[in-house]
């Protein structure tokens, strides 16, 4: 096996990072607001697979997968600041809304800033979308794998639709983020054992918005082939409308029905997602 491998390092090291740092907290961290804390180990297992991958970012971040990751260690210190003080419903949205806006502002800013305002519309619509994405992961049982069920299938949709699209640092990208939600999500399968809060929440819903906003951006896809993503994190709303089977637990049946539901907008994103023109190699012109 090639340990240098760009799979290895975006499927392989992330997914057993995570799985063996949540085993590892679920047995120090047994109670209280430590038990909170345990999702962060998505992020940290993404971060290091990001800087095995590309290396260590500068600032101020010249290039797209250097935002990426100032992006993914800000949104993992931000998701642990609210697993540890736990605000209201409403102030908690309040951040998220922010959150968005801040970073489309800043991933958008190089063309903004060359007077492309046209975009404004475009950036406005994703923005709500990615809204409408993080309530559906925020409305999922906290302490079940259906949240890290959405994440997995709507980043692995997103590294299909980079891969038809042409740009294979944003497929890498998607992937490492599947795969370190996907380590926490097969701990917590098919018995539920820890919550996926905060922090897997904001690294796993707002890194799949940033990664597919990059995809509209820097390169030459239909805005519209984006669409697909948000219906795969409604999938839990359907899937607790479904019944489960008698032999089985309602936490450990339904992420199956997730991934059933979001396979077909997956597929449809990554089947639309032909760019007519060469991807952009995310480094801003």
């Amino acid at each position: 096996m090639d340990l240098g491998h760009p799979l290895v390092n975006s499927v392989l090291l992330p997914l057993v990072l995570a799985s063996a740092l949540t085993g590892l907290l679920h047995l120090v961290l047994t109670a209280g607001r430590g038990r909170r804390l345990v999702s962060s180990t998505v992020g940290l297992a993404l971060l290091v697979a990001h800087v095995v991958s590309f290396g260590a970012p500068q600032w101020p971040a010249q290039s797209g997968t250097e935002k990426l990751m100032l992006l993914f260690a800000m949104l993992l210190a931000g998701g642990i600041v609210v697993d540890v003080l736990r605000p209201s419903r409403v102030l908690a949205a309040a951040t998220a809304c922010l959150a968005m806006v801040a970073v489309t502002g800043w991933l958008a800013w190089p063309q903004l800033e060359r007077g492309e305002s046209g975009l404004i519309p475009l950036l406005t619509i994703a923005s709500l979308l990615g809204l409408f994405s993080l309530a559906g992961l925020v409305n999922a049982p906290p302490a079940s794998a259906n949240r890290p069920a959405m994440i997995v299938i709507g980043a692995l949709g997103l590294a299909g639709a980079s891969f038809n699209a042409g740009s294979l640092v944003l497929m890498q990208v998607a992937l490492t983020l599947a795969a370190a939600v996907g380590g926490f999500g097969l701990i917590n399968w098919p018995v539920a054992r820890l919550p996926f809060l905060g922090a897997g929440v904001a690294v796993g819903g707002i890194g799949c918005f940033a990664i597919a906003l990059l995809l509209i951006l820097l390169t030459g896809i239909r805005p519209w082939v984006v669409l697909f993503v948000p219906l795969i994190f409604a999938a839990d709303i359907v899937s607790r409308l479904l019944p489960v089977p008698a032999r089985f637990t309602r936490a450990g049946f339904e992420p199956l029905y997730i991934v059933l539901i979001g396979l077909l907008p997956m597929v449809a994103a990554i089947l639309f997602a032909q760019s007519p023109a060469p991807a952009d190699d995310l480094y801003y012109r």
